[in-house]
């Protein structure tokens, strides 16, 4: 039996394609395209779950000239209806804390020492089994999710257009229905535009495109106007399945990150919307609307983060990954200190 023949096996008699070294040379087994999948093949849109292996590095590069404390606060993902994080090790050479901050709940690994010196690396390693999401239960009310960020005040022209896609609609779904297909068809997702990714609304709403930060500022900004709560997602995305290789790296800087959001329907319910997906994938435009495909996981909610403890600075914009202060003041990623996400793809299942 050849290799292409023993993964098509696989796929038909497991349901599940497991994935070794023999990906690599078959990348496309999993289908993108439209329509149809091909035989053996799988298209994105059908894959239920993504189990990996991931690995989470914060190394310092250049300590402060004069010495003092250096802290880290590195981002830990949770349990919960979208993922099961399991198996996870910590690795430091100094001593650690695994603390939670109020507001969102958000779980981090807190380092603060004289002691760290150049090279020295805090290492995160666990096991996860990302779902694929749609709506969810759970006991958040939504209240701390209607009020926004500086960054996503509104504008007349912002409200002039809510005003013309929604109309009278009252209902929750609706409103949010028709705001993500009217941003779907009135922006480009275009990571080029000088300005964005800072999930500026009125920028975004100038500009027509953006980065996922940018559409998901303005969907927020437009949902929250009509009293919709909206809460933000935060995390690191991997390749649609049809793309992936056995094992990769992530970013470890804002240009690796990703994020969608949720909004609220009463009763406990929160709905999926990834609305620069929607617009890059047109094939799952229809997708995105209730649903998030697993090719992610998620490390931290919400925006204007106060860490735990506080850092020195102002609240951070998001918190994909690891912010470091040398004596109370933020270091320069990529000077001072890099993140690195090394994955390895354990099974795929569709």
């Amino acid at each position: 039996m050849n290799r292409r023949d023993f993964l098509k096996t696989s796929v038909l008699t497991t349901g599940a394609l497991i994935l070794t070294d023999l990906l690599v040379d078959f990348p496309k087994l999993v289908y993108a395209g439209k329509g149809e999948a091909p035989e053996g093949g799988v298209m994105d849109s059908q894959v239920k779950a993504m189990d990996l292996d991931i690995t989470y590095a914060t190394t310092l590069l250049k300590p402060p000239r004069r010495g003092g404390v250096v802290r880290f606060w590195i981002p830990l993902p949770s349990s919960d209806q979208e993922q099961d994080v399991t198996d996870l090790s910590i690795d430091s050479p100094v001593a650690y804390q695994v603390n939670i901050e109020p507001k969102y709940g958000n779980r981090m690994v807190f380092v603060e020492s004289e002691q760290l010196r150049e090279g020295d690396r805090i290492t995160l390693a666990y096991r996860l089994r990302r779902f694929r999401s749609g709506m969810i239960r759970d006991s958040d009310n939504g209240a701390k999710h209607l009020t926004l960020t500086e960054r996503e005040r509104s504008s007349p022209e912002i409200l002039s257009y809510v005003e013309t896609v929604v109309g009278d609609e009252k209902d929750p779904m609706e409103i949010g229905r028709k705001i993500y297909y009217a941003l779907v068809d009135l922006l480009t997702y275009d990571k080029t535009i000088p300005g964005c990714g800072m999930g500026i609304s009125e920028w975004t709403f100038k500009n027509r495109g953006g980065r996922c930060d940018d559409f998901h500022a303005l969907f927020r900004t437009m949902m929250i106007s009509r009293g919709v709560p909206v809460r933000w997602e935060q995390g690191l995305p991997l390749p649609y399945p049809s793309q992936l290789t056995a094992a990769g790296k992530i970013e470890g800087d804002c240009t690796g990150a990703h994020c969608w959001v949720r909004f609220y329907i009463g009763d406990g319910q929160w709905v999926p919307v990834d609305v620069s997906e929607g617009d890059k994938r047109e094939d799952m435009r229809d997708y995105f609307f209730g649903t998030i495909s697993p090719n992610r996981f998620k490390v931290s909610s919400g925006r204007d983060i106060v860490l735990s403890p506080p850092q020195g600075g102002d609240p951070l914009n998001t918190f994909p990954f690891a912010h470091g202060e040398a004596r109370g003041i933020p270091m320069i990623y990529g000077h001072n200190f890099r993140n690195e996400i090394h994955y390895k793809v354990l099974k795929v299942e569709v």
